[in-house]
């Protein structure tokens, strides 16, 4: 059974649903045509009237899970009132819902930047077994076939994908521009239509995959250096910002109180600690966000 994250009913559960709540989410559906290409994208075998139906319920689910549980802190902490206990119940409840749907929606592009990141991390190297085998006078096909069973992660399995339509009676251009068109990965889509044109005009295979290997090696490299530099910057801003400035502010507050006669409390300097530990814990995730993502 396939479970989206956060969601409390399956794909499989949500395309079950009745038909009439099905149609009613689809009047929705209609205002967030993103959904059903993320869907697709994330590989969900779910219509996107069915995947919103399943968000709301599931949304309503959490929303009562809330709804009680705070019902009941707010009961408590309340001196056993009931309003207060019903309006903490309501807000929790509505503030569940509406978190629950935006994290439901919002999913299946997680899943599919997911997918697009690991197709990327594994290209170049199923690219350059490709390029070997062909290169070797092993067929398209028979490559295909052999990444197919490697492990190269998602890229594997996007061509075992190719390798079965083949089999069903498609060619091979076919199959390729399916796979181009259901992959969100930029670079795979660029592969494989140079690929198509290929085989379409009757060109050297190998030659463009030499190509298309050269060329993601020259981004690779571009990248990397493009981000060495910027990684120099982002140290020197993490040891001033992080290090630097709370060790001079402390002595200067040291200092100031030593002349004014005021003393530092216990409160102030585990605040100038805390503050630098947030500060180092906020730069170091922007550190990592900034970093190369797919292909390494």
């Amino acid at each position: 059974m396939t479970r989206v994250g956060f969601m409390l009913l399956t794909i499989e559960q949500a395309n079950r649903l009745p038909s009439n709540i099905q149609g009613a989410a689809g009047n929705f559906a209609r205002v967030l045509p993103f959904l059903g290409e993320a869907l697709r994208y994330a590989r969900l075998n779910i219509t996107a009237a069915g995947y919103l139906a399943g968000a709301i319920l599931s949304a309503m689910g959490y929303a009562l899970i809330f709804g009680v549980l705070f019902g009941f802190l707010g009961f408590i902490t309340g001196g056993g009132e009931i309003i207060a206990g019903v309006t903490l119940g309501v807000a929790a409840g509505f503030s569940g819902f509406l978190g629950a749907f935006a994290v439901h929606l919002i999913y299946p592009r997680i899943i599919a930047q997911n997918a697009r990141a690991g197709i990327d991390q594994g290209l170049i190297f199923a690219l350059k077994s490709l390029l070997i085998q062909v290169s070797s006078g092993v067929s398209l096909y028979d490559s295909m076939s052999n990444v197919a069973k490697s492990k190269y992660g998602t890229i594997s399995q996007e061509f075992q994908t190719v390798v079965q339509e083949i089999n069903a009676g498609m060619t091979e251009a076919t199959a390729l521009e399916r796979l181009a068109l259901r992959t969100e990965s930029e670079f795979l889509k660029k592969t494989v239509w140079q690929l198509v044109t290929s085989l379409r005009t009757g060109s050297s295979v190998a030659s463009a995959l030499q190509a298309i290997v050269n060329t993601l090696t020259e981004y690779q490299s571009r990248v990397i250096k493009s981000y060495a530099a910027e990684l120099n910057l982002y140290i020197l801003m993490y040891l001033l910002i992080a290090a630097a400035l709370p060790t001079i502010g402390i002595t200067f507050m040291v200092i100031l109180s030593a002349v004014g006669g005021n003393e530092i409390s216990e409160g102030t300097i585990f605040m100038a600690v805390g503050s630098a530990l947030v500060i180092q814990v906020v730069m170091i995730g922007f550190i990592r966000t900034r970093a190369p993502q797919g292909m390494f």
